[in-house]
């Protein structure tokens, strides 16, 4: 328990000297190199996520609640002025001074049985707490990468559209040539011309579709995304992944939001137990001084009161409290059951995915593409030479088009298969853990 305490702490520590506030935020970051270095991309979070910093306000909480705990109960200061006389005294004439006692009182009330209870859920919540801010970092940092890699898809989809775009012009300005010389018909040209239409429509819908995922990648990253030179490599690399043990249900363990379920479930225990312990009753020791000015009916000037006072637990006796308690650790231990098993179920279902998704894009890279962009290639130097129609021109464009746009799609669903296994496993917080205590590369 000690030790875990000690890493919560140390992870809340590490935090309070690396916030940086967005008045000291870069201009921009590099798309490219956060999508290639996981560490940089989680130093880049930990110092500029508005998530990431709620979270570890929260966990600063947690913290306050464990030094809370162990404080004792304040002590109860209580004066009294008392045996003032109102009309005639006895004997005749006394005054205030002569008939008024003063009496001061200090008590301090003795925990029985509760503050160690408290102290011990107070700690597991600090460690659930601390689950809870390594779960919101790896979930910022899965959302950035995601973000990132769409900006790099989308963009190179631009580059790929201009390109054929441009190609197809380049290609119906030549066949105006041979239009206007009658080797061809309007009919052909006309199909030319709506294609690049159609081309034309397609790089404006892909044009909105990036500039919309550069301003969600800002709004991620907290900083302009800058994707000059990133191209599609930068996804194989960043979701590339060790090799994964047959056994990698039992790292599932592991993962923040399950042993945040984990801990709270623990938490709610104590807390059933200090709920029960209220039977126990908290005796009120106290001590008094009092000076008495009605000497003259033979008091005593000066004298000292002891007390103990103890409450009777016999209506309320935390059994409900106990019990409301001990329902909520049911509550999460059956919230923990269901969370891995979905957890297990979709990294079986993403390590299939992932797997076809790459069994498939290398078949399309090594065996399809390569073809495609030959038959184009072929066909257009027919069609320049009056051996084949526009028709055949068009249906070997689009083809080529539509599958290197397929590959490219491809690509970053793995990517994005890749990204998920990456938060279904835990991987991203098991790269905060490692790295807890340690200066977070800045670039």
């Amino acid at each position: 328990m000690r030790a875990r305490l000690r890493g919560g702490l140390l992870l809340a520590a590490t935090l309070s000297g690396g916030v940086v506030t967005a008045g000291d935020a870069a201009s921009s970051v590099s798309v490219d190199a956060l999508l290639r270095d996981h560490e940089q991309l989680a130093g880049w979070l930990r110092d500029h996520s508005r998530d990431v910093m709620a979270a570890a306000a929260r966990l600063g909480q947690a913290r306050a609640d464990v030094a809370r705990s162990r404080l004792l109960p304040n002590p109860s200061l209580d004066t009294s002025l008392s045996d003032l006389a109102i009309g005639e005294t006895n004997p005749p004439g006394l005054g205030f001074g002569d008939t008024a006692i003063l009496g001061i009182t200090v008590s301090q009330t003795l925990e029985i049985g509760k503050r160690g209870p408290r102290v011990r859920a107070a700690r597991l919540r600090l460690e659930a707490g601390a689950e809870s801010y390594r779960d919101a970092w790896s979930d910022a940092i899965g959302r950035a990468r995601l973000a990132l890699g769409r900006v790099v898809h989308l963009r190179s989809r631009q580059a790929a559209l201009e390109e054929n775009l441009a190609d197809a012009r380049r290609v119906l300005d030549l066949q105006r040539s041979r239009l206007d010389h009658g080797d061809i018909s309007g009919t052909d040209y006309d199909r030319l011309f709506v294609d690049g239409r159609v081309l034309e429509a397609e790089v404006a819908q892909n044009g909105a579709e990036y500039r919309g995922a550069v301003a969600a990648c800002a709004a991620a990253l907290f900083a302009a995304c800058d994707a000059e030179g990133a191209d599609l490599g930068a996804l194989d690399s960043a979701t590339e992944l060790p090799s994964i043990d047959p056994a990698w249900e039992e790292a599932l363990a592991l993962r923040p939001d399950l042993r945040e379920l984990e801990f709270e479930e623990r938490s709610a225990r104590e807390d059933a137990v200090l709920a029960a312990r209220a039977a126990i009753p908290d005796p009120s020791l106290s001590v008094g001084y009092v000076r008495d000015k009605l000497t003259i009916s033979g008091d005593q000037p000066r004298t000292l009161v002891f007390g103990v006072s103890v409450p009777l637990p016999i209506f309320a006796r935390g059994q409900y409290d106990a019990e409301r308690a001990r329902l909520r650790a049911d509550e999460l231990r059956q919230t923990a059951a269901a969370a891995l098993a979905r957890a297990r179920a979709d990294v079986a279902a993403l390590l299939e995915r992932r797997t076809t998704l790459a069994r498939t894009l290398a078949d399309l890279r090594d065996q399809a593409l390569p073809r495609s962009k030959s038959v184009l290639d072929s066909t257009l130097a027919a069609v320049t030479q009056g051996e084949l129609s526009t028709t055949d021109l068009l249906l070997a464009r689009r083809t080529h088009t539509e599958l290197v746009l397929k590959v490219m799609d491809m690509q970053f669903a793995a990517f994005s298969a890749g990204n998920d296994l990456r938060q279904s496993l835990g991987l991203d917080a098991g790269l905060i853990r490692r790295n807890e205590g340690k200066p977070w590369t800045r670039r």
